[in-house]
């Protein structure tokens, strides 16, 4: 037992500080001033100048780096339908839970707004384009957020086809 009580008083009063010393001395980690930054919200990681200056170049029959810059185009558009798919399995799942509160959330957190999955990339690249042709001013906001609004017609477009017309055939109305 005091060979026990002598071991731990060691380890205790011994060795301890003398771990512990370093990192009382040595500078504080980079990752923690990162923390303390204030970060700009103007600032992005993937603005729309960069997206669509790819995606115009993969177009370009001329450009040298037409490969490379239709792979870069399509590996962000990738990040779009990446985000959809898995937007898509929450909602499913909160459907199937019958959890409306999660429901609403979800319908609200939605980077495409619809579902875009039987979207092909090339009618999304063409809306993409024609959108920041349309809308330069964007072209130094997040990629990811104009989205939303690129889709938007789409998105439309979906809920229109899946409203349901009846015509009366009695007196040719519709019942909507």
């Amino acid at each position: 037992m005091p060979k026990t009580i002598i071991t731990i008083l060691f380890h205790c009063l011994i060795l301890t500080p003398i771990f512990m010393m370093p990192l009382l001395i040595s500078p504080p980690l980079k990752s923690l001033e990162a923390d303390q930054i204030q970060r700009d919200p103007t600032v992005v990681a993937i603005a729309n100048w960069q997206v669509f200056n790819s995606c115009s170049a993969s177009l370009d029959e001329d450009h040298e780096n037409k490969e490379i810059a239709g792979y870069i185009c399509q590996l962000l558009f990738d990040g779009v339908y990446e985000a959809n798919q898995y937007h898509t399995l929450f909602t499913d799942y909160f459907k199937e839970k019958d959890m409306g509160k999660e429901l609403h959330l979800m319908e609200v957190y939605s980077l495409t707004g619809c579902d875009i999955n039987e979207m092909e990339f090339t009618d999304m690249r063409g809306m993409y384009i024609d959108y920041i042709e349309e809308n330069e001013e964007v072209l130094g906001k997040s990629f990811y957020r104009t989205m939303t609004y690129v889709l938007e017609p789409y998105c439309d477009e979906l809920r229109d086809a899946s409203i349901e017309f009846h015509l009366e055939e009695n007196e040719d109305r519709r019942i909507s």
